[in-house]
């Protein structure tokens, strides 16, 4: 066993090393971001398989983005007040259960894409649970003084994850199906629970400091009287309206306009991936001083590479494309989470957390306007449309929002 002067005289890097209880919590982090990729592919594979209906593609995903949105309301409480690795635990059983139920049905003939929207119903009610629980182990496992740098080693670990896991599992429902692929889903989602069991339990600090429904509303108060806050997770929502329907829709961009398979979408995928880990990098190379201008031009620069993959005939060139689309995505959406976590007060940053992601669960409703435009002008065109009222709602939000402006004053950086 370390003694405590030697623990105190290692780098950050050799405390998270050394931390059992980091090492489970990176493990199962990787290990669930790949299944959570994996299954975005799956899901839209088998929607467009099973339809054959750009619709499909955003009906599904509006139920993902319904259950997202209202689970997130309460599940911030909920967290606060019940034991987070029981939580995490019961939404991973649940996720399980309905992935093996797709893949059963599968097997047998039976699925349909009703059956597929109930799997993807059961997933979205989980996530909130899992991943804001996730958060508030992490503080407690390292402690405040490295939790920079686990937070880091967190992300890069997700990106690597949703870098590999698509192509991998494209690849493999190319040359063994899509039942070999689910095996291997499952697989991952097994090894996640596994990982999750080996964590110590986690209970919430201070419960029952108020009414349940007290607290929520307390969430959206804060919001509504802290007017800087509330604009940059609206401007992180905006980017966010393009590229989470862009991934759902991605499938018929490759499969109308460069004609490739599966394999094609995994290395699409892949590609997001590659982009989310450089956006990572160029966030530890942006320097101190501001966070509305690089939010800016990262969200203008991502509007521009939309523009660019939206009309090249070549599969290869528009992969080019997309790591720049994910590399401004990651940046912009770190440099809003910074800003976020700089402003709120500290009593508040757990329920405040949960509501950005409550707003990113309403992501996929863009999903629904593309879609209909995909079907009646077609995907680049209507990723056309979509990228330039982007760039239009960016522009005006920087130019004209006041409360935008003061987001540097009150994060009190520059």
């Amino acid at each position: 066993m370390s003694s405590p002067a030697k623990e105190a005289s290692a780098s950050p890097w050799q405390q998270l090393l050394r931390n059992t209880q980091f090492r489970w919590l990176f493990t199962g982090n990787i290990t669930m971001f790949t299944g959570f990729a994996a299954t975005i592919l799956l899901r839209s594979l088998l929607a467009w398989q099973l339809t054959g209906d750009e619709m499909s593609l955003a009906y599904i995903n509006l139920v993902s983005a319904g259950c997202m949105f209202v689970t997130s309301i309460f599940s911030g409480a909920v967290i606060d007040r019940f034991e987070r690795r029981r939580l995490m635990m019961i939404a991973q059983c649940l996720i399980l259960v309905a992935e093996f139920s797709v893949m059963l049905l599968l097997v047998t003939g039976h699925l349909t894409f009703s059956l597929l929207m109930v799997s993807a119903f059961s997933s979205s009610v989980a996530f909130p649970f899992i991943m804001p629980s996730s958060t508030a182990m992490l503080v407690a496992a390292v402690g405040r003084p490295v939790l920079g740098k686990a937070t880091a080693l967190m992300s890069a670990g997700a990106n690597v994850a949703r870098m590999v896991s698509p192509a991998v599992v494209g690849i493999l429902a190319d040359l063994a199906g899509m039942a070999a692929s689910y095996v291997f889903l499952i697989t991952l989602h097994l090894f996640s629970l596994f990982c999750t069991f080996n964590l110590n339990p986690s209970l919430a600090s201070g419960p029952g400091r108020g009414a349940f429904l007290g607290e929520i509303r307390e969430g959206f108060t804060y919001l509504y009287r802290h007017k800087p806050v509330a604009l940059c997770i609206a401007f992180g929502l905006i980017p966010t309206l393009i590229v989470v329907p862009l991934q759902n829709l991605l499938v018929v961009f490759v499969d109308e306009v460069w004609d490739h398979s599966g394999s094609g979408l995994g290395i699409m995928m892949g590609a997001m991936g590659v982009g989310g880990l450089l956006g990572s990098l160029l966030m530890a190379l942006t320097r101190d001083g501001s966070l509305v201008k690089p939010m800016l031009t990262s969200a203008l620069a991502l509007g521009i590479f939309l523009l660019l993959f939206s009309h090249t005939p070549w599969f290869w060139l528009a992969t080019v494309f997309m790591v720049g689309i994910y590399a401004c995505s990651v940046l912009s959406q770190t440099l809003v989470q910074t800003g976020v976590q700089l402003m709120t007060a500290d009593h508040m940053r757990g329920r405040i957390t949960t509501m950005t992601l409550m707003s990113y669960g309403l992501a996929p409703l863009g999903t629904i306007p593309l879609a209909f435009a995909s079907k009646h002008i077609g995907a680049p065109w209507a990723m056309t449309i979509a990228a330039v009222l982007m760039l239009i709602a960016v522009i005006a939000m920087g130019s004209l929002s006041r409360g935008f402006r003061q987001i540097d004053a009150r994060a009190k950086v520059g």
